[in-house]
């Protein structure tokens, strides 16, 4: 198996892991802010966590992470970089988006929408999709 493929189905297991409300976070996005920076705030509700749970699921596999992985845009420099026509199963894609970036795994692409599994996706992990021109580069595991 692939590790862009290894790293998609570890990710899968955290399919439906949301927010926890009133400020009790949800003690796997907890962890995942944690192990990115412990400065963050640890309340999954006031932390974009995408790129934090992005790391700790690289982490658990031994992949790597980039510096400051907390931050969408640094997995950019994560990997090798991968033309978005030959995009494959569980390649990272990078989002821009109105008050920061966003970052996930590629699930599939259908009609030019991108549906893609990450974590802070309406506040869960889920497979959301999203627009192509949204779309700043795609990244595969060295």
């Amino acid at each position: 198996m692939k590790t862009s493929e290894r790293l998609y189905h570890h990710a899968r297991k955290d399919l439906g892991m949301a927010e926890a409300p009133g400020g009790v976070s949800h003690p796997r996005i907890k962890l995942a802010i944690e192990t990115a920076a412990r400065w963050l705030d640890g309340d999954d509700s006031k932390t974009a966590w995408c790129g934090c749970l992005m790391g700790l699921w690289c982490l658990e596999l031994g992949l790597g992470v980039p510096k400051a992985y907390y931050r969408a845009i640094s997995w950019l420099d994560w990997g090798h970089e991968v033309d978005t026509a030959d995009a494959e199963l569980g390649d990272l894609v990078v989002l821009k988006r109105a008050g920061g970036n966003h970052v996930a795994l590629l699930d599939h692409i259908r009609e030019q929408r991108w549906h893609l599994l990450g974590g802070n996706q309406s506040n869960t992990t889920s497979i959301a999709p999203y627009a192509e021109d949204l779309v700043l580069g795609v990244r595969r595991a060295a």
